[in-house]
């Protein structure tokens, strides 16, 4: 079984680079779904990327935006955050992009977004 990011670095007591981009990517999808990184009831707990993942494979993209700026923001713009948050929080630390490919790619959302270049 692999080993929940977060709590390899609990264990291990070691951040990289790669730990750093992991909790970007938890950060990005903070601001994008309004919530906690851990949020739930007194019986049940989610952590936000298990959560926000398990409705993106499904296309699923507007039941994770924060209510208040849904209907404010352009989709495409919204799918290219989601796309880098996922990035982000890869399973392998070896999949997730350094943070020059961060910037770059969420330079485009903005641009997407507001039109400007």
């Amino acid at each position: 079984s692999i080993m929940h990011p977060s709590r390899r670095y609990s264990e291990t007591s070691i951040l990289t680079k790669k730990s750093d981009v992991y909790s970007f990517g938890v950060v990005l999808f903070e601001l994008m779904c309004g919530r906690t990184s851990i949020f739930g009831t007194s019986e049940q707990h989610f952590h936000i990327v298990e959560w926000a993942t398990s409705k993106i494979v499904r296309g699923d993209i507007e039941s994770i935006v924060d209510p208040r700026i849904k209907g404010q923001h352009k989709r495409n713009s919204m799918w290219k955050v989601v796309d880098v948050a996922l990035a982000c929080t890869a399973r392998r630390s070896t999949e997730r992009p350094n943070m020059s490919i961060i910037l770059k790619d969420l330079n485009e959302a903005m641009e997407m977004e507001t039109g400007y270049q």
